[in-house]
């Protein structure tokens, strides 16, 4: 069952609990009140039943019978008496002498008692009453049907169920009328999912007109939409300029082998041969595990184990290694000023973060006209800042858009060995550490790359 006739199945269903309950409160309510009414009537009609037979000096017996037999004085069915307290008749409209054992026994220990028989419809009511002239007590009774509030009582009965019916009915139409509004664009959000496909990826879901829960779901999943489309993209891209990548070295040592293999050659020849394949095959180590890096980057940054580091130590265990590598690489690491040993301390992990500092002093002075790196550390207010200046060309303004895209290279770093990894996945590394990374560079004067990361409060 579709939710625009299932909701206002539930609704009516509701509504029929509540106005039903509502309805039978009333009902009862009504009922009560129009018998304790009619029993105020009735002992209020005995009453003056006695007064009037009791003033009866005056009367003519064909008054009186006149009185009790007109329909103008007479209730439906109505009957009276006036019984001594033994209970023997005094005056009765029937031909009852005696009043009931077990009535009079009710009568003169409660005073007052009241009959409803549902059967025949009628109420009675038998009560004690002290005379005002004699000072005496005896018991009048007064018995009759109340039509007229029966009547109105089942006119109440019919009113609140038609009045519940009808509200049902116009419950569930406007509820399935709304209902399917609101469900409207729910179709319309099924429809144009049914139209996304992998090739067609740049459709997204109608959102503008809606400002509701059916609203946010669509922003949320186009906003879903978005990263799966930009991740998809990316992961497009990756592929492609791995392949690219890859295939270069692999073409080289094909190459490389075919020429050694057309003839025959000296033992130098064959050495040479290979120093250039096993140097191709060193290109392609680097650049498969500057690949896992950057995946393992990108991975949950939720995984990466955090602990506290100083990044002046990780600074100088970064340039020892890479001088190590590079004997020719100057690297200076200086102070703004000398710092406490909080200012400087991070929740970082110690691999990711020296690898990123690495990347950084190498590009430094890989690019330069010189293969310097100065560095200089700068503790600030629940932050380190650290500056890494080369004394390279510089970076043009076209360059600096795309710097951080994996993959990509100037045109002025094409005669340079690299493969465009390192500062995405340096940027990547920053990012999992909550910092920030920044570039200045002005063409002809060399770059800056500026790092800020929170320090422990």
């Amino acid at each position: 069952m579709k939710i625009v006739d299932r909701q206002p199945l539930r609704a009516s269903l509701i509504v029929s609990i509540l106005f039903g309950a509502f309805s039978i409160v009333i009902y009862n309510f009504y009922a009560d009140f129009r018998q304790k009414e009619f029993l105020k009537i009735l002992k209020q009609n005995a009453i003056s039943r006695e007064r009037l037979l009791a003033d009866s000096t005056n009367l003519t017996p064909e008054i009186l019978e006149r009185i009790q037999t007109n329909p103008e004085f007479r209730m439906k069915g109505e009957s009276t008496g006036i019984y001594s307290i033994n209970g023997k008749a005094i005056y009765t409209s029937s031909e009852e002498e005696q009043l009931d054992t077990t009535l009079l026994k009710k009568v003169l220990k409660k005073r007052e008692i009241s009959i409803h028989d549902q059967d025949q419809e009628f109420d009675q009511v038998i009560f004690l009453y002290h005379i005002p002239e004699t000072h005496q007590e005896v018991i009048l009774s007064a018995a009759a049907i109340d039509d007229f509030g029966r009547a109105k009582q089942e006119r109440l009965r019919d009113l609140l169920l038609v009045g519940t019916m009808i509200a049902i009915l116009v419950i569930i139409l406007m509820m399935r009328f709304f209902v399917k509004m609101d469900v409207k664009p729910i179709g319309q959000i099924a429809d144009r999912m049914e139209q996304i496909t992998a090739h067609d990826s740049n459709k997204r879901l109608p959102e503008a007109r809606l400002q509701d829960e059916v609203g946010q779901m669509a922003r949320t999943f186009n906003d879903l939409l978005d990263r799966l489309e930009f991740a998809y993209t990316q992961q497009r891209n990756f592929v492609s300029y791995v392949t690219h990548e890859l295939r270069t070295p692999l073409t080289i040592m094909q190459g490389q082998a075919e020429v050694a293999l057309m003839k025959t050659r000296t033992n130098e020849e064959y050495r040479q041969a290979l120093e250039s394949v096993k140097s191709e095959v060193q290109d392609m180590i680097k650049l498969v595990n500057e690949l896992l890096e950057l995946v393992r980057a990108n991975a949950d940054a939720h995984l990466v184990d955090l602990r506290q580091v100083r990044i002046d130590d990780l600074l100088w265990q970064a340039r020892g290694q890479l001088i190590q590598k590079k004997q020719h690489y100057e690297i200076n690491v200086t102070f703004g000023e000398v710092p406490d040993s909080e200012d400087i301390t991070v929740m970082g992990n110690a691999a990711l973060l020296k690898m990123a500092f690495m990347n950084i002093m190498e590009n430094a002075c890989k690019y330069s006209l010189e293969p310097i790196c100065h560095v200089l550390i700068h503790a600030r207010r629940k932050e380190v800042e650290v500056r890494f200046s080369d004394q390279g060309t510089g970076i043009s303004e076209d360059d600096l858009q795309h710097i951080f895209k994996p993959f990509y290279r100037s045109v002025n770093t094409h005669d340079i060995s690299g493969h465009g990894i390192g500062l995405p996945l340096t940027k990547r590394i920053i990012e999992i550490h909550r910092g920030k990374i920044t570039i200045e560079s002005e063409v002809g004067h060399g770059t800056t790359i500026i790092i800020i990361l929170p320090t422990i409060e």
